[in-house]
């Protein structure tokens, strides 16, 4: 295992033009000598495949990674992914603070994770603290002005994070303990051993968090509440793993989502795709950024291939099963659980699944994103798995 020096990020690359709308069709696309797969993400806007446990990493504390998987100059600025890997702490991974431009996205990958956000108004119902044990599939949304912080609970755990718009990763370089990097691709360093890395905020560490966005809540103001039961510590009473998480239409409202406990969507158009949105443009600061995963069913011999083009960037983390992924001038490529793909607005790409129950979480820069069209064609759906016989029609 080596390491070496903390490098500053790039000049943000200019944006793809965006097409006028969404379009989708059927069959494969055409495929090209170019290959997808990168081992770093691109310093430009370009469609790409990140493998698992690849891609530019620091070390966020000693035990702690944070890989960049989708930064700011390959999204043309719309939006940041990174992967927290690391083992159990018995401290907070980051000070309690806030965020006054980006908007952040928690999502369990692995293990347990330990979520806290509080509202930072005046009135009482602007004041109200959750907080939440995660697991694989849960997700919390935490809008600008959000107290927040978060902790890995698990002996391996992932915390994938969202920020629109991009940027956020300059924070991590800055703040690193160096780079990281692994010859076997391990997701982090397996030490007994990892003593929080913080103490008291200064005014010099005021002066480096501040001008990058991330606003330091002194420990007098908030200290996370730790009364969990059954994974869930809520002062409005929500469900968590115990009934239907509702999805607010207030997008100044930090909410969390339970795997497979939200609105869910059945479409049939090309197989069978279980499509469960967590993130809406109601739920946007800014109403351009969506977020969710899709289940879908293994493609059989007589379905057509969904072929589309987006009006907005597009991401696209893999939980399970495979999925091809075939973007015009590019080589076909195999996706498996951890792996991302990034397409820019205006590519035609087509894809399906290789083995049955195959999901995705996906991430959209604008309203008109993956879900869109394949929600116009859906009907409310009760259940994460799909039907059992083939040739059902949710919408005829």
């Amino acid at each position: 295992m080596k390491f070496t020096g903390v490098t500053a990020l790039t000049a943000l690359a200019a944006l793809v033009a965006p097409s006028s709308g969404a379009k989708s069709g059927s069959g494969a696309c055409a495929s090209g000598n170019k290959t997808l797969t990168v081992e770093t993400a691109p310093d430009f806007v370009r469609p790409y495949v990140l493998p698992r446990f690849h891609g530019k990493a620091i070390m966020l504390t000693k035990t702690q990674t944070i890989t960049f998987s989708i930064t700011a100059n390959s999204s043309g600025g719309a939006f940041t992914l990174v992967q927290h890997n690391g083992k159990v702490t018995n401290w907070l991974n980051a000070r309690p603070h806030i965020h006054k431009t980006y908007h952040e996205h928690f999502y369990c990958a692995r293990g347990r994770v330990e979520l806290w956000t509080k509202r930072n108004g005046t009135s009482p119902d602007q004041q109200q603290e959750e907080a939440r044990v995660a697991s694989f599939g849960d997700y919390g949304n935490v809008p600008p002005g959000t107290i927040h912080t978060f902790q890995l609970v698990d002996p391996d755990s992932q915390l994938t994070h969202a920020f629109h718009p991009a940027g956020f990763e300059k924070l991590f370089d800055d703040v690193s303990s160096g780079r990281f990097s692994s010859e076997a691709h391990a997701p982090y360093v397996p030490d007994e051993v990892d003593e929080q890395p913080y103490g008291p905020m200064t005014p010099e560490l005021h002066e480096l968090f501040e001008p990058l966005d991330l606003f330091a809540v002194e420990e007098q103001q908030y200290i996370p509440r730790r009364d969990f039961v059954n994974g869930t510590a809520s002062a409005e009473g929500l469900n968590w793993h115990n009934g239907t998480n509702e999805l607010p239409k207030d997008n100044t409202k930090p909410y969390y989502v339970a795997n497979n406990y939200g609105p869910k969507f059945l479409n049939t158009d090309s197989g069978y795709k279980v499509i469960q949105p967590i993130s809406t443009v109601d739920n946007s600061h800014n109403g351009n950024f969506t977020m969710g995963t899709i289940i879908m069913s293994k493609k059989r011999d007589d379905e057509t291939t969904p072929r589309v083009t987006l009006p907005h960037h597009l991401g696209i983390q893999m939980d399970d099963g495979q999925l091809v992924l075939s973007v015009k001038g590019y080589k076909t490529t195999y996706l498996l659980q951890g792996d991302v793909a990034f397409i820019p607005a205006g590519t035609p790409f087509s894809y399906h699944a290789t083995v049955p129950f195959t999901k995705f979480l996906y991430l959209n820069a604008g309203p008109n994103g993956l879900e869109y069209e394949l929600l116009k064609r859906s009907m409310p759906w009760g259940f994460p798995s799909y039907p059992v016989e083939a040739g059902f029609k949710a919408v005829q």
